[in-house]
């Protein structure tokens, strides 16, 4: 068994107290009813407080449900809630876990893994492709950061990989891995319930290469990836999906495969348009993410098998930061 890599083996004592304090906040509120919700001011303490028992992914969690709160309570907010739930109980028997699924529930409180000592372990080489790279922002309370997300395909072992980046709001992302780029090297992948997230530990960068990636041809065949994905992990928010054969139609609100059968685009993706264009009333083979609600599309593989970006663009600065 790989020892861990995370900065600190045993469950410190304020992540525990903040658990046991949110467990009571969440039965208690269970008690009055949702239909009475927290006001602003009491989601802010109770976020607050997980800071401080330093289980920032806790504090991310409950910032998500306040905003949610603000919206009515949509039925996503009541799934949210369930993974808090589930994740208060993952912790409480972490123990009992198999490893991957404890270092998966550690991470989600935010505990993190060292660099350094994952750069110790030997990595998975291969033929690297960047298929899409998506550029947000995350507020962590107390600041903004800039996040990107950049997914690789690797040639060889016909599997996909994350490489995730932050950086302060005023701070630039690295530019150094625009989609189509490809490179041999080694990625070690981080611990957790699914093999996704890695870290790069060399490289050397190779002329612009042509893909091989066999995408679903039908939609269902990709819901059952990531239904698979959640019984593995389910605190899993999106996976890589390639998708075949697909035909973008409603002006491109939606994609369509051969059965008939159809999937919503995220409302973050604004080139419907271009995408329509770029099909030609033609199925296109297609790289994105899927989160279970709707499909955010990154690239269109060519027939030349190279790759065409399509990201959405990154946000505008906020002038209030």
């Amino acid at each position: 068994m790989v020892s861990s890599s995370f900065t600190s083996d045993a469950a410190p004592d304020p992540v525990q107290s903040g658990i046991e304090e949110l467990r009571q906040w969440l039965c208690d509120r269970l008690q009055l009813g949702w239909a009475t919700p927290p006001s602003p001011e009491e989601w802010a303490l109770i976020t607050a407080h997980m800071m401080d028992a330093k289980a920032p992914g806790l504090a991310r969690r409950l910032r998500s449900l306040a905003a949610l709160a603000q919206q009515g309570r949509p039925p996503r907010f009541f799934e949210e809630l369930g993974e808090l739930w589930l994740l208060i109980e993952g912790y409480e028997t972490l123990n009992s876990l198999p490893y991957g699924l404890a270092q998966e529930v550690r991470s989600q409180l935010g505990q993190t893994q060292k660099k350094a000592q994952l750069q110790q372990r030997p990595g998975l080489e291969d033929l690297w492709i960047v298929v899409g790279q998506v550029r947000d922002r995350e507020s962590t309370g107390a600041t903004t950061l800039k996040r990107q997300r950049t997914w690789l395909w690797g040639q060889e072992h016909q599997i996909f990989a994350l490489l995730l980046d932050y950086v302060h709001h005023r701070q630039s992302l690295p530019e150094d891995k625009p989609p189509g780029s490809g490179w041999r090297g080694e990625l070690v992948f981080y611990d957790g319930a699914l093999q996704q997230r890695a870290l790069l530990k060399q490289s050397q960068p190779i002329p612009t290469p042509k893909i091989h990636l066999q995408g679903y041809r039908y939609i269902e065949q990709g819901l059952t990836a990531y239904a698979q994905a959640l019984a593995r992990n389910p605190w899993c928010d999106r996976i890589p999906l390639s998708l075949s054969h697909i035909l973008p139609v409603n002006a491109g609100r939606q994609l369509r495969d051969s059965n008939g059968q159809t999937l919503p685009l995220s409302p973050d993706f604004e080139q419907g348009w271009q995408l329509m264009a770029l099909s030609g009333g033609q199925p296109l083979s297609l790289f994105g993410e899927w989160n279970g609600r709707d499909y955010l599309p990154l690239a269109v593989i060519s027939s030349s098998e190279h790759i065409l970006s399509i990201a959405p663009s990154p946000p505008p600065p906020d002038p209030s930061i």
